[in-house]
């Protein structure tokens, strides 16, 4: 959001959320240059600095509001920038300047010893104590922090209108202060007994035809790379985070074969997945990614199909909410045009919440309706089947099988997409 004034204290504590969206309002001229206040869509407000380095840009977090003042924002942005004045970069000296006993060092650690060597998705709990805990209790002594500041941190997951991602959050700083009891950094988990604050239940979405079929369009318009993901997603049944970090070695085009490895894999199982035609395609239509002159790794291209940038090109994409809102306006937009087509008024045309894990469910819920065995549509999704003496025992891969059951969920989906009057669709402009 462009603005020619300094921003105020006052400016700071009036700001609201927008519907659907965050946005920042900067320091004007006479403010400091790169700092921000970010306003998320549920109304959070963390003040922030953005920087060039590297022919990149960053982004770095000073804290959050109301804890954090403008004041104090911008002390903390000079002091940033006087780094950067001399070449340093200001996130990587935070990370080195961190005292050891703070939550942020200690936090570090767990991320390099623990989470990088057992957990898969590393990078997706990193990114939650960087947006969630390290801003609020960073540079708190960990022996110091309350069990009433470890509720507070939750309770504005809450507040913010993400109650399944506070149960994320409390399980993330229950794993880090029991991780710092088995170092002996801390003698008690304070946070041990605290409970989560939002009872899950499992998600029964099932996608219809109609829905399908304008999430496939919606993808069509969105293109590389999430248009490419939501497709593969709803052709193979994998997991969103078993797309996204996908890399070139894995897939065997000539063979038409996925080789995930064990580390990529939920159930810590290798995975050979064999592809659908039109699975190959999409995949080759991919362009490679090079990498940034910045990036100090020697290779041209990233290893990812899909990278969350040139600069980041050993991470996988990021940013799948906005996405999902996106697509979710492109369908929404395409189910009204059919309405209108067949003389209904499209304004009375809705589409239910859905998430990226219902593409999984939908393929799932096809491949029992094409009468695949449940044995195979399991073994499809890399579910563990049977007892374990079973599992022990039945080493037959199931390829062929695997092959003809997506082979004729393949065919189906383009029935879905295809088979039914397709109307031109051209997304609203802003």
């Amino acid at each position: 959001m462009a603005t020619n004034r300094i921003l105020t204290q006052l400016a700071v504590d009036r700001a609201k959320p927008r519907s659907g969206r965050r946005y920042d309002l900067p320091d004007g001229p006479g403010g400091i240059p790169g700092l921000a206040l970010r306003v998320g869509e549920h109304g959070a407000k963390t003040f922030s600095l953005r920087y060039r380095i590297h022919g990149g840009m960053k982004r770095i977090t000073l804290g959050k509001h109301p804890v954090m003042t403008l004041a104090g924002a911008r002390t903390a942005a000079r002091k940033k920038l006087q780094l950067l004045e001399q070449g340093i970069d200001p996130a990587a000296a935070e990370k080195k300047e961190a005292k050891p006993d703070t939550v942020a060092a200690v936090a570090g650690q767990y991320v390099e010893r623990h989470l990088k060597r057992n957990t898969r998705r590393w990078h997706d709990v990193e990114q939650m104590l960087d947006r969630d805990v390290l801003p609020v209790l960073g540079n708190r002594l960990i022996r110091a922090v309350s069990k009433r500041e470890l509720i507070e941190v939750v309770d504005a997951v809450v507040d913010r209108g993400s109650p399944v991602s506070a149960n994320r959050v409390l399980s993330l700083i229950k794993g880090l202060f029991a991780w710092a009891v088995e170092r002996d950094i801390l003698e008690v988990n304070v946070a041990a007994g605290m409970k989560p604050p939002h009872k899950e239940v499992p998600r029964e979405r099932e996608l219809r035809a109609a829905e399908i079929r304008a999430l496939w369009g919606a993808f069509e318009v969105m293109g590389n790379p999430f248009g490419a993901i939501g497709k593969l997603l709803l052709l193979t049944g994998l997991r969103r985070g078993e797309v996204a970090g996908l890399a070139w070695q894995e897939i065997d085009f000539e063979n038409a074969v996925l080789r995930l490895p064990a580390a990529r894999m939920k159930n810590g199982r290798p995975h050979e997945l064999p592809l659908p035609p039109a699975a190959v395609e999409i995949l080759r239509g991919v362009p490679r990614v090079k990498r940034s002159a910045a990036d100090a790794n020697k290779e041209q291209f990233s290893p990812l199909v899909f990278p969350s940038s040139r600069l980041r090109s050993d991470r996988p994409v990021s940013g799948f909410t906005k996405a999902r809102l996106k697509a979710d306006e492109l369908a929404l937009q395409l189910l009204r045009k059919e309405a209108a087509e067949r003389g209904e008024n499209p304004k009375e045309v809705k589409l239910a919440p859905w998430c990226w894990h219902d593409l999984r469910r939908a393929v799932r819920t096809n491949l029992g309706r094409l009468g695949v065995a449940p044995h195979i549509s399991e073994r499809i999704l890399a579910h563990l089947i049977g007892k374990k003496v079973e599992r022990t025992y039945d080493v037959h891969r199931y390829g062929d099988e695997m092959r003809q059951a997506l082979k004729l969920w393949s065919a189906e989906l383009e029935r879905i997409v295809h088979g039914a009057k397709v109307v031109e669709f051209r997304p609203k402009t802003a």
